[in-house]
């Protein structure tokens, strides 16, 4: 493998004939402040996983099939389940779309019984982009900076139960050390299996050899645009949009997981994210697995034993 890789983007999903309430606006400063709600069968008021899409934090949507599948596993559980699509950073930077995050869960909340949701047994889940937003989430749920000033149940309590985030950022300013300290190690260490497959995996953007750096710290890559600031810059900004610096001892559960041949983001994101939390909250609140050999978006993931045990850890604190 010589170029770093990622999950090739499958079709949208038909919400034709499903159970639910479909493209419901949560805000009007966009259109993209839009949610799906997809209602199990049975009795309510149900528990409900918030599903928030991947993309880089500049592309995809709330359809994505590969990116919500695992999610909608849940309704054969009793899980509701919400796509949730936020602004993206071509239209708007940081913190905006972590905004859109709690105003969106702020709107369920307030719609939670005409949904037949249970409003306190709420859980997110998300990867890459989407695991950040979800880590946002759950650890910002208090934190005023975070709230949108047009948002009209900014009063409302904004947190989640539970949450549950795939190979995410929890670092900008570390993140390329991290990566190319890995790949200084791998040259010693060989070649490492991988489950690299030509049909389920593409060259991530930029397209880069997995050698060459820096790979975030672009002036005009990604992150940048997202953060409006280079993150290699230790700009205040940087600090204020990384997870790692708003962990506090109330945070909810979390379950962390990442792959060791990710090459987009580090797994020692996530390894340095759970142990300062289980630090600061002087138990084991964050819940982390690596993968081995699982690349960024890898479909180990997303194996049936794999989602069975992530919705047992949410079911687990949020009930079913």
């Amino acid at each position: 493998m010589s170029v770093r890789l990622w999950r090739k983007n499958g079709p949208m999903i038909s919400v034709e004939g499903r159970k639910g309430y479909f493209d419901v606006a949560y805000g009007q400063d966009s259109p993209s402040q839009k949610l799906d709600v997809f209602l199990p069968g049975g009795q309510g008021p149900f528990p409900a996983i918030i599903s928030i899409h991947g993309g880089g934090y500049v592309a995809c949507d709330k359809r994505q099939k590969e990116m919500i599948e695992p999610m909608l596993a849940g309704l054969n559980r009793g899980f509701a389940v919400i796509g949730l699509n936020y602004r993206l950073a071509g239209e708007s930077g940081f913190p905006e779309p972590v905004r859109d995050i709690k105003r969106a869960v702020r709107f369920i909340k307030a719609n939670a019984k005409e949904w037949d949701i249970c409003p306190d047994r709420l859980a997110a889940w998300g990867g890459s982009a989407g695991g950040y937003m979800t880590l946002m989430g759950c650890l910002c749920a208090q934190d005023r900076y975070f709230d949108s000033e047009a948002d009209p149940y900014r009063e409302m309590d904004a947190g989640l139960a539970a949450g549950v985030a795939w190979y995410p950022q929890t670092d900008f300013l570390t993140a390329d050390e991290e990566l190319e300290t890995n790949s200084i190690i791998g040259r010693f260490l060989g070649p490492y299996d991988t489950d690299w497959n030509e049909r389920e995996y593409e060259p991530a953007f930029p397209v880069m050899e997995d050698s060459a750096f820096p790979f975030h710290n672009q002036e005009n890559g990604v992150c940048a645009l997202f953060l409006g600031a280079n993150p290699g810059s230790g700009e205040e900004v940087v600090r204020i949009a990384s997870p790692i610096h708003h962990i506090h001892r109330n945070m909810p559960p979390l379950f962390i997981q990442h792959g060791s041949g990710d090459q987009i983001l580090p797994m020692q994101q996530s390894v340095r994210f759970a142990m300062k939390a289980n630090r600061v909250c002087g138990e084991e609140r964050v819940k982390l697995q690596i993968l081995p050999g699982a690349i960024h978006s890898s479909v180990f993931f997303e194996t049936e034993e794999n989602i069975n045990q992530v919705l047992d850890f949410i079911g687990a604190v949020v009930g079913e």
